[in-house]
């Protein structure tokens, strides 16, 4: 199992961005507070949370790109992760109270 180190974790009741909050409690169905405007495409057990990478935040803002923590609808900024591991059916521990399993990619 991989660990990884949380840089923030966001919410939002809807829609992007994702805003940061201090805690969090997360569930089978994700992050307490957390909404999606589409139900159809977001949110439900096997899509309760979505990860992105502060390298790679940091890699298209040396591009240009207007993005930071929480733009894209991540719930979780993560640093430090092989993210050639990240594949579904992996399980990620995060912090020392969660561990989730990935179950597919994000899709633009």
């Amino acid at each position: 199992m991989t660990s990884a180190s949380v840089l923030q974790i966001s919410i939002s009741p809807g829609g992007v961005p994702k805003l940061p909050v201090e805690e969090a409690r997360v569930t089978r169905l994700g992050i307490v507070g957390d909404g999606h405007d589409d139900k159809e495409n977001h949110g439900g057990p096997l899509a309760a949370l979505c990860l992105y990478s502060r390298e790679e935040i940091e890699r298209l803002q040396a591009e240009g790109h207007p993005i930071a923590p929480g733009t894209t609808g991540e719930n979780i900024t993560l640093v430090g992760v092989d993210w050639s591991e990240m594949t579904p059916g992996a399980r990620l521990a995060i912090g020392d109270e969660v561990v989730i399993e990935l179950t597919d990619y994000q899709r633009p």
